[in-house]
């Protein structure tokens, strides 16, 4: 790649490329060497020069370059997306036995920054969230292509973050057959017993259609859920009330606001042989507030939003947000109920967590004892240089 642009790290700036993280923010540059273009492959370089990574430039952005690789000698061209996607892809082969719905590309952990792609039986969606995966998405798209038993690939580039990249939103066919509008999902035990289908939107729905990231915790709550009154909050298609009535959960209240999401819950449900779910529509803080006003109780609450934290400056709202949650579900929970609670905004640490849930219980006047510590499913990987990618963060907690 003789040639190639560079960006040169201003003074003391190279201590985390140095250490294997693949950002570099804009306030880390010093200078920019060239014309590169968004997603152009630039060299990132000491201040004196010598090379330190290969990265993808992405201007109007503060992460202003994404590292590919840092090997000097490693050409980004097809055949490295090629490479990349067919090692990640074997990384999971283990999974094929569990479920035919698996992350393949999970971004940065995959050496793949901007590229997030779910499998889905004979379909891939891909999402393409950085200039760089962009730059590349013709290649990104026949990697997985080129995986075996895919007949086709559809882009889900949909994200916020493109925005902040300089890049405008693209949904549709990228290769290849165009999936259908719901796809179904099967979900087996790692031991012997009965498995759970389901069925994911891949066009319209949340992420690539089905949330993968919860498949272990799935199993938790279904192991934990016998003759317990069960609270599913913001439940989308259902798939923690699916497994909380396979492990025999007594009556269960499924509440999300959105009706077709309830729709899919529905059917799910059916599928499975669950019956005499009360499915709610309703925003999800009112409802709690009903229900506390009525004096309802469960045994067990599973609280899962969506991400509610996506930059900085919206942190604090958050955090707020989190804490009124579980304080309220905490309120409804009867003596030794279980609250299995989620997080999955990434500027969310387990250590701050930990501490909004604390306040909830003290403002309940609950005490709460952690009985189990929860994480994303392991088609999720977190790669140890770049702990960014622990996003998904629960616990388990028992009250008394």
């Amino acid at each position: 790649m003789v040639g190639e642009p560079s960006l040169l790290l201003a003074p003391g700036r190279e201590r985390s490329v140095e250490r294997r993280h693949p950002w570099v923010f804009a306030g880390a540059v010093g200078r920019v060497e060239g014309a590169p273009e968004p997603g152009d492959t630039v060299a990132v370089r000491r201040r004196d020069g010598r090379f330190l990574a290969w990265a993808a430039y992405s201007p109007a952005s503060q992460i202003v370059a994404r590292v590919w690789t840092w090997d000097e000698d490693e050409l980004v061209d097809e055949a490295f997306f090629a490479a990349r996607v067919a090692r990640a892809a074997a990384a999971r082969a283990d999974l094929v036995e569990r479920t035919d719905a698996v992350r393949v590309v999970f971004a940065e952990s995959d050496g793949l920054p901007g590229v997030v792609a779910d499998r889905y039986d004979s379909h891939v969606v891909v999402q393409l969230s950085s200039a760089g995966a962009d730059r590349w998405r013709s290649a990104i798209g026949a990697a997985l292509a080129d995986l075996p038993g895919v007949t086709g690939v559809f882009e889900r580039s949909d994200v916020d973050i493109r925005a902040r990249e300089g890049l405008a939103a693209r949904t549709g066919p990228l290769v290849g057959e165009v999936p259908p509008a719901t796809v179904t999902i099967a979900e087996r035990p790692p031991a012997e017993g009965a498995g759970w289908s389901f069925v994911g939107d891949v066009v319209g729905g949340h992420k690539t259609g089905f949330y993968l990231d919860q498949r272990e915790n799935r199993r938790l709550v279904s192991e934990l859920a016998a003759d317990r009154r069960t609270l599913d909050l913001f439940c989308y298609t259902g798939g923690f009330s699916v497994a909380a009535g396979a492990g025999g959960a007594g009556p269960i209240t499924a509440v999300d606001s959105s009706g077709p999401a309830l729709t899919l819950a529905a059917t799910n449900l059916g599928r499975n042989g669950i019956s005499g779910v009360e499915l709610v529509e309703a925003d999800v803080f009112t409802y709690l507030r009903e229900l506390r006003d009525r004096g309802a109780s469960f045994d067990l609450i599973v609280a899962d939003p969506p991400k509610l934290a996506r930059s900085t400056s919206q942190l604090k709202r958050a955090t707020r947000a989190y804490k009124d949650l579980n304080l309220l579900a905490l309120k409804l929970l009867a003596p030794g109920g279980l609250l299995v609670t989620c997080s999955c905004s990434g500027l969310v640490t387990e250590d701050l967590f930990q501490k909004v849930l604390f306040g909830a219980a003290l403002d309940a006047r609950r005490d709460a004892q952690i009985v189990d510590r929860l994480t994303q499913a392991t088609d999720h990987p977190v790669l140890l240089s770049f702990p960014e990618a622990a996003y998904l963060k629960g616990l388990v907690l028992r009250a008394s």
